[in-house]
């Protein structure tokens, strides 16, 4: 037992000596396991274009527009309400002159002398407002003129005017009668300081009436308007009763009416047509505004009726003229007339001619402010051989300053007028005075 123990105690320490014996140098290396291969890298794919980032603007808000202001200055002073149906706009002029007159005549008691009266004075010849603007809309406009001149106040023009078409109005009230431009022009925008002596012979002026019209005024390619008038012309008449005394032969005032509607309709029928070329403003003038030339040419007609039989009635025709080009400006108009008979049982057909006439005239913008204007005119009646005070002429020259247009003008000019078989010196008007408005 003992033995036994004592060999398996011998042959555990000889095992543990073997083990710590180091390797021999010499002898080989034991061969390494080769390490596993890597798996191959995919490639790497090509990265895609960014995309463009798209910025999404707001839409953008309906520009807003500009409110016009309710009340202001635009050619006149104006008011109109929020949605522009209702507008007034004023404006006026006023026309303050000094007048000087030589008369001279014979001296009935020496054949040689002549008799020389001279007469001045200060007028206010014009002083007018103007209220103008639309009722309701557009298609609905109104007018109203009034004159505070020579210290009298009257209406002179009152009318209301509706649109049936772009360009065709309807006009109702008193107004202007459309025949001749002379007439038809403002006298705050003539060249010379009053209008030749054929619009007075010729019986231009206003009435009460209606008409149908484009713009006639505003000088389009083509004008045209033609309307019916009582005849009358804008002044009232005064008439009424008188009573006499028989023994005192002292009359007494009854009734009375100062009007100018007449008793019995006489409808004098006028109209008018016209051309107008390159922009032409046909109803002022002086060219103020310079450039090429531009003209106009116009032909009115007035036909009147005796339906109130008194026997008195007037057919008239005129035609007339303007043109302006670089500063220079001319215009002017000829004239015809007719009377009926004064007899009984004539009719309007029963007529002749009774007047005729014409002026010319013609101004030159020395620079823009300063312009030289003259005018010679004619009236003459055709049925007497021997000269009558119906029989004028006229020469009138006109120097003018216009500081802003036609609104701050100017003007001295002088007037020779003669009248039968008078001198052209017998009748000198000297003129200084101004056209101040807004």
């Amino acid at each position: 037992m003992q033995r036994s123990l004592l060999t398996t105690a011998c042959l555990g320490l000889l095992t543990t000596v073997a083990v710590a014996q180091p390797a021999d140098p010499t002898a080989p290396p034991p061969p390494v396991a080769p390490a596993p291969a890597e798996p191959p890298v995919p490639p790497t794919p090509p990265t895609p274009p960014e995309a463009p980032v798209v910025v999404i603007a707001p839409e953008p808000k309906p520009a807003e527009k500009e409110k016009k202001p309710n009340a202001g200055f635009d050619g006149g002073f104006f008011i109109r309400s929020d949605d522009g149906k209702y507008s007034l706009k004023i404006t006026g002029r006023a026309q303050p002159y000094l007048n000087i007159t030589r008369n001279s005549a014979a001296n009935p008691g020496d054949p040689d002398d002549r008799i020389v009266d001279w007469r001045s004075n200060f007028e206010v010849r014009r002083a007018r407002l103007v209220f103008d603007g639309k009722l309701h809309g557009k298609n609905l406009t109104y007018k109203l003129q009034t004159d505070f001149g020579k210290g009298v106040v009257s209406v002179r023009d009152i009318h209301f005017d509706v649109r049936l078409e772009k360009d065709v109005w309807v006009r109702v009230g008193q107004w202007k009668r459309p025949f001749s431009r002379q007439q038809i022009t403002s006298s705050g925008r003539q060249e010379l300081s009053d209008r030749s002596i054929t619009d007075r012979a010729f019986g231009a002026g206003r009435d009460v009436g209606i008409a149908i019209r484009n713009d006639y005024e505003k000088s389009p390619d083509l004008e045209w308007i033609v309307g019916v008038f009582n005849g009358r012309g804008e002044a009232p008449v005064l008439a009424g009763t008188v009573t006499t005394d028989p023994m005192t032969g002292m009359g007494t005032i009854g009734t009375t009416s100062n009007t100018n509607v007449p008793t019995k309709f006489r409808p004098a029928i006028v109209g008018r047509v016209g051309i107008n070329r390159n922009g032409l403003k046909g109803y002022t003038e002086a060219d103020l505004e310079g450039g090429p030339m531009r003209f106009g040419v116009g032909l009115s007609a007035w036909l009147e009726g005796d339906f109130d039989d008194d026997k008195k009635s007037n057919q008239k025709l005129q035609a007339d003229y303007i043109v302006k080009a670089q500063g220079f400006s001319t215009t002017g108009g000829v004239y015809a007339m007719t009377d009926q008979e004064a007899i009984a049982d004539t009719s309007i057909t029963d007529a002749e001619t009774s007047l005729v006439g014409f002026h010319a005239q013609a101004g030159y913008m020395l620079n823009k402010n300063w312009q030289g204007a003259a005018r010679y005119s004619y009236v003459n009646d055709p049925r007497q051989k021997a000269k009558t005070v119906r029989d004028q002429q006229e020469i009138a020259v006109t120097a003018s300053y216009y500081g802003v247009g036609h609104d701050a003008k100017f003007q001295a000019g002088v007037r020779l007028v003669k009248t039968g078989d008078a001198d052209f010196t017998d009748i000198i008007l000297f003129e200084i005075g101004s056209n101040v408005g807004w």
